[in-house]
């Protein structure tokens, strides 16, 4: 298949997904298998032609890639026209099961080429293990088995398995959000968010790290994905970085954690928010407006750091000749921000966010022609289309494969299972099974990604939380953190790795540097779930009270991990106890937080007192030096 013919086999599925997604978005969503299944059968073709298979190569891979476009359209066009017989059938006839079989074949190939064999011999297993459940030796993990036909029925024909809640939620909500950031992307609304940036932070000390961590915020509303992130603003900022005085390594590892935090970021998440609405049962909205501090605090905690490192340093700014105006962008380009203003706008009202989208990305389109330089015409058009097919068709299917193993789970009982089990370690204390969740969240984020990762654990880990008393939504949130953070975590942290790519850095160093930088943002979950009243639960003076101590805590840990803080640089027992008390800060308890805010006090004093001390003794040596000279 030659380069040109591909291309337009990719254009032609793009359109055909966008046109379908838009019909649906604006005139109603179809029955749950149809929308479904036309949005799978649509991708699985993408990811056939967008990722290689790696076994063959040359004609025989046009020939492997054709047959499994022509099997995906056969098997999943059967699932959209046999659903309702297949749902009221009692047994599944001959061709029922091979075109289910075809169809879990396919997801595990797809799967494959998405994440890589590791992943997917997971997915197998699982399978395995409904099939051969009776023979595995432990009582805990023991079942009846199943047979194939079973496995098929559930997996690939109902509404636990391969189109469950993850992939309903992509094919709505999540199709529409990306395809909007594609849009925004095409109209130049990325450039736009850069200069806002620079106008904000350029000019101030280390001006190029402080961009990367503002303008990969603000990324976050258009692709809500870290290695996106990364490679759209990184190939910017982390040069800048470089050539203001930070190390490869440092660059990467600020770009990579800022990166990383914009799926926190509302108004617009990553896309395993919207699934959580679907698992907590929340409006969106509400979801974000809890997750709003949370996400402040961790890019305070980023912008902290980087502004005691460049203190450190002595690292200036960008000289403001070279960065733009804000008032200046505001005028010239301020329009492309009324679409999300009016999409946060909609979400507010408790529209459907899928019509929510929708209504957006018709503004957007309608106001890009206020200048030529972002005018969406038919080729801006179809272009957001195919990039957002593009970056939907991986994320889809994660979420397929994601859901053989919810539908394995559901169906041999594994989940309560080792829900039991974390319950069971815990001994009952919420400390030891957060602690056990975030080290299952770092353990799967090393081969899936967000979405996958949370997917599994978000039918696992919440119900044995609840027994002990933890919110859904907090526990959820909890997951939600974890399984972002395991994206900068050795030995696999796409983000940190990618980083390391355009900082021309050892990866592993910028993974182990951005784990340094990052480590306060760990304890941030912990203290949501204790203190609720970061999530903006409770009363004024509760939430004003959590906020704060946690910020100042986050201060005095950001100057511990840079030895540095506003008053000049710290010894190692004032190092030590900035740690302390901003560990204290952090702890919901009233006398622990006074104890923090006293320590941290008297830390600055002393810092404050000994670097009078340090210049009184340059002074006098300076003069004694003076009078020698004289003599």
């Amino acid at each position: 298949m030659s380069a040109s013919w591909q291309n337009k086999l990719i254009v032609f599925f793009s359109i055909l997904l966008g046109l379908f997604t838009f019909y649906t978005a604006g005139f109603g969503v179809m029955v749950p298998p149809v929308q479904r299944g036309v949005h799978v059968g649509l991708i699985i073709p993408l990811i056939f032609l967008l990722r290689k298979s790696k076994i063959c190569r040359g004609f025989a891979e046009d020939v492997l890639n054709i047959t499994l476009i022509v099997l995906s359209l056969a098997s999943f066009g059967y699932y959209i026209l046999n659903w309702e017989r297949l749902y009221t059938a009692p047994v599944l006839s001959t061709v029922d099961l091979l075109m289910g079989l075809v169809g879990i074949v396919l997801v595990l190939e797809a799967t494959r080429r998405v994440v890589g064999i590791v992943i997917t011999g997971l997915i197998v297993m699982f399978i395995a293990y409904a099939l051969f459940g009776r023979y595995i030796p432990f009582n805990m993990l023991q079942h009846q088995g199943f047979t194939l036909e079973q496995i098929v029925e559930l997996v690939f024909y109902g509404t636990e398995g391969i189109f469950s809640t993850p992939v309903a939620v992509c094919s709505t909500f999540v199709v529409m959000i990306v395809i909007f950031g594609g849009y925004l992307n095409v109209s130049g609304a990325a450039d736009f968010f850069m200069n806002l940036a620079k106008s904000v932070a350029g000019t101030t000390r280390g001006g190029p790290a402080k961009i990367a961590v503002i303008a990969s915020g603000l990324m976050g509303m258009i692709t809500g994905a870290t290695v996106a992130n990364v490679a759209t603003v990184g190939s910017v900022t982390i040069p800048m970085m470089k050539k203001m005085g930070y190390k490869g390594y440092y660059a990467g590892a600020v770009e990579a954690l800022s990166s990383t935090g914009s799926q926190l970021m509302p108004p617009i998440m990553g896309a395993a928010v919207f699934i959580m609405v679907e698992f907590v049962m929340v409006p969106y909205f509400t979801i974000c407006i809890n997750a709003l501090f949370p996400a402040v605090l961790y890019y305070l905690s980023v912008f902290l750091m980087v502004h005691f490192h460049s203190l450190k340093l002595g690292l200036e700014g960008i000289p403001r000749s070279e960065c733009p105006s804000f008032f200046g962008e505001i005028k010239k380009d301020g329009y492309m921000l009324l679409p999300i203003v009016l999409l946060v706008y909609l979400l507010s009202r408790w529209m459907d966010p899928m019509f929510a989208v929708f209504l957006a990305i018709v503004s957007l389109i309608l106001l890009s022609w206020v200048r030529k330089a972002t005018r969406i015409g038919p080729k801006q058009f179809f272009d957001g289309m195919e990039r957002g097919a593009r970056s939907m068709a991986p994320l889809t299917i994660i979420c397929a494969g994601s859901g053989i193993i919810i539908g394995i789970m559901s169906m041999t009982g594994l989940g309560m299972r080792i829900a039991f089990l974390i319950e069971m370690l815990s001994h009952g204390y919420i400390f030891i099974a957060l602690v056990l969740t975030a080290i299952v969240c770092i353990i799967l984020g090393m081969g899936l990604p967000t979405v996958a990762a949370y997917v599994v654990l978000a039918v696992i880990v919440p119900p044995a939380l609840k027994k002990m008393g933890v919110d859904p939504l907090q526990s959820h949130l909890f997951i939600f953190y974890f399984a972002i953070l395991s994206g900068i975590t050795p030995p696999v942290c796409t983000g940190a790795y990618t980083a390391a790519g355009i900082a021309e850095a050892d990866p592993m160093e910028t993974a182990f540097q951005c784990m340094r930088l990052g480590i306060v943002t760990c304890l941030l979950p912990f203290v949501f779930v204790y203190d609720p009243a970061i999530l903006l639960k409770g009363t004024l003076p509760d939430i004003v009270m959590a906020i704060g101590f946690t910020g100042l805590g986050i201060m005095f840990w950001a100057a511990a991990i840079e030895t540095y803080f506003f008053t000049g640089r710290l010894t190692q027992y004032q190092r030590l106890g900035m740690g302390v008390a901003s560990l204290c800060l952090m702890v919901p308890v009233w006398y622990f937080r006074i104890a923090g805010l006293a320590l941290g006090v008297v830390m600055i004093v002393l810092n404050r007192s000994t670097l009078k001390n340090q210049a009184a003794m340059l002074n006098s040596a300076g003069e004694g030096n003076k009078v020698a000279a004289t003599e």
